[in-house]
């Protein structure tokens, strides 16, 4: 920007300068054309000279001028540049320097003062979050224990049964937990690492299947073999819970999870047998507010989630119903099997 305007600052001035020399130098020759030839070209000389070197010195001048006068009216919005940078950035963010227009001064604090209090209340939640989730972990940990103690002391008994299916309860809401207090950090804050895609889908179907089968229904894997994303493994465990929650209450039949190599994605499909969705309520179904009725995670709050992660969550048919979670593909790992 700042080159743009030098060069708009001499192209604006300079030819107002050879202009005003050009006049200068005729009207010298017409005021002394009655004047002998010899000391005429003389005179003439000289002042041609004259008027040439300070036609020189002048376009010297408006050059350091003009680049001073584009360095001056740039500063500023560097300066705007620079808060936006620090802000998009999530940098420390500092109390901005005075320009000198009052239009861009105002507008650089209240960009400020509006960054700085969406960053305290971030970081009040993240405090939040944090507390809450550390003031849980002694109260499930101490009933994971206790229905550990009574599985153990009532083996071959229905207790025995119900405890064993308590205590995977209790450790599904512990992860639960811990899952959304990762989802409270943002996509740069967030470690992405590899995700072994058969373990993940293993887990998953384990933790589901008492839940699925209890419904009289059925959940089927179906993974190719050495595959590998990019992503946050807890988030992603939540999210595909959402869409199975979802079609345990809208769905019907078998509930069908896929994962294949997609171009350069890796694509995870969940489907089931069900009659499908509305058209007329396909624009709504990620919206905020809207949720699946189990753990209250909607289907937008699992976008969010994928999108944080660098990946997308769509819905790919209304007729049956199949979701698409996109993530970034990493290439392959050990072979798993599920």
């Amino acid at each position: 920007m700042q080159q743009r305007l030098f060069r708009f600052f001499v192209i604006a001035i300079l030819p107002w300068v050879f202009l005003l020399a050009v006049v200068a130098n005729l009207w010298f020759l017409d005021t002394n054309q009655s004047s002998n030839s010899s000391a005429f070209f003389m005179n003439s000389s000289a002042v041609s000279f004259g008027i040439q070197a300070i036609v020189g010195l002048t376009a010297t001048l408006v050059v350091l001028v003009s680049q001073v006068l584009a360095r001056a009216t740039v500063r500023p919005f560097e300066t705007l540049l620079s808060q936006i940078n620090l802000i998009t950035t999530r940098r420390s963010i500092t109390p901005p320097e005075e320009t000198g227009l009052p239009e861009v001064d105002l507008a650089i604090n209240n960009l400020y003062l509006a960054a700085t209090d969406a960053q305290r209340r971030l970081d009040a939640e993240r405090t939040l979050a944090a507390d809450v989730s550390h003031q849980l972990r002694s109260p499930l940990t101490a009933l994971s224990l206790r229905l550990e103690q009574i599985s153990q002391d009532t083996k071959d008994t229905k207790v025995h049964e119900d405890s064993t299916a308590a205590l995977g309860q209790v450790d599904r809401l512990v992860k639960l937990v811990e899952g959304l207090l990762t989802t409270w950090r943002s996509t740069t804050d967030r470690d992405l690492t590899e995700i072994n895609i058969s373990e993940l889908l293993a887990t998953v179907k384990d933790r589901w299947r008492a839940k699925v089968h209890s419904s009289g229904r059925n959940i089927v894997i179906d993974c190719e073999p050495n595959l590998a994303a990019l992503g946050t493994p807890e988030v992603q465990e939540l999210v595909l819970s959402v869409l199975i929650e979802n079609s345990l209450q809208h769905g019907a039949g078998t509930i069908q999870i896929s994962a294949r190599d997609f171009q350069s994605w890796t694509l995870i499909e969940v489907k089931d047998e069900g009659t499908g969705i509305s058209q007329d309520i396909e624009n709504s179904l990620m919206t905020q507010g809207v949720t699946t009725g189990g753990t209250g995670l909607g289907l937008a709050w699992a976008r969010n989630q994928v999108a944080s992660d660098g990946g997308r969550l769509e819905l790919r048919s209304l007729k049956p119903a199949v979701f698409g979670i996109f993530l970034m593909s990493v290439g392959s790992t050990s072979e798993q099997s599920i």
